[in-house]
């Protein structure tokens, strides 16, 4: 991690001074964030829900690598791909960090066509050894989250990487439970209009705004932070099993050809940063308990991509 400091030091040492100012603030926030996760004390609690999209992958295995974020559970919702193929692929990727004691939860299919994209991604491997039918006994979303709720004691994050549906679900179902969500942490560019997350539950996003929960909406409104060979070469640069993770899943051919392309970009990934070096990100109040969360203007890809890196490094 101390070279990965040295590295933005030096790299940026002619950018203008607001830029110096950045790099050098990036390298304060995460070695502070890197010092305090050594307490043993996380820092954030989290439920993540996932719609198997490959940005998914990257954030759930940037998640695992925090050692100041305890991921409680994860659940499968409905989005790029249907719940029982997540399912498979999220227990496989646990199996492959050896995190096989975070629970996994299933919601049901809904009836909607998958997006264009499901097809490749269906065919993309997160891990190498794969199980195609896990030995584990499926449980839905709702029963998860809410014994999780139940029997933990501190307030609990819930981050979407997909929709809102799970959640709007639980909420709905157990009330009781909302004065221990700590606040939810959602990928959605705002800034168009109705982004794939939202549309898969339009009426989700709107319950949520009326109950006046403390909610960041992240998004990356920008053509920056594509997922590319520089991005894959700087997390290379560390020894971590969640780096080394992700570098192998993109070398599937599918997501070659996206990338140089230029298709793939850091999305459902800064939701992770957030959480773990919120300095990095500016934001938008949206009225009431919403705010527009977007990173810093200016920030060169070459900062974000190191923070990535060393935020994986913590979870060697």
């Amino acid at each position: 991690m101390f070279k990965i400091f040295n590295t933005l030091a030096n790299k940026y040492n002619r950018l203008p001074m607001f830029k110096k100012i950045l790099v050098l603030l990036l390298i304060s926030l995460v070695f502070n964030a890197f010092v305090s996760a050594q307490s043993g004390q996380p820092k954030y609690h989290v439920i993540i829900d996932t719609d198997g999209a490959i940005d998914d992958m990257r954030a759930i295995s940037m998640f695992l690598a925090q050692n100041d974020t305890r991921v409680l559970a994860i659940t499968c919702s409905q989005g790029t791909l249907a719940p029982d193929s997540i399912f498979v692929k999220v227990n496989n990727l646990l199996s492959a960090f050896h995190r096989e004691e975070i629970p996994v939860g299933l919601d049901k299919n809904l009836e909607k066509e998958l997006p264009p994209w499901a097809a490749y991604t269906q065919k993309i491997k997160w891990a190498a050894n794969q199980n195609s039918q896990p030995v584990i006994q499926k449980i839905s979303s709702g029963d998860l989250i809410s014994s999780v709720f139940k029997n933990y004691p501190e307030k609990i994050t819930l981050v979407a990487l997909g929709s809102l549906k799970t959640y709007a679900e639980f909420v709905g179902k157990y009330p009781e439970y909302v004065e221990k969500i700590e606040r939810i942490v959602w990928y959605n560019n705002p800034y168009i209009e109705t982004d794939f997350n939202e549309s898969v539950s339009l009426e989700s996003y709107t319950y949520f705004k009326q109950k006046n929960l403390l909610m960041d909406v992240v998004g990356n409104n920008t053509d920056h932070y594509n997922v590319d060979e520089a991005y894959l070469e700087t997390i290379k640069n560390t020894n971590s099993q969640y780096a080394k993770q992700i570098v192998w899943v993109h070398q599937h051919p599918e997501i070659v050809s996206r990338m140089q392309a230029e298709h793939l970009q850091l999305w459902d990934d800064l939701v992770a940063l957030y959480l773990a070096v919120p300095y990095l990100f500016q934001t938008e109040k949206a009225g009431g308990e919403v705010r527009y969360v977007t990173v810093q203007n200016d920030l060169p890809d070459e900062v974000v991509f190191k923070a990535i890196s060393a935020l994986l490094e913590c979870g060697q």
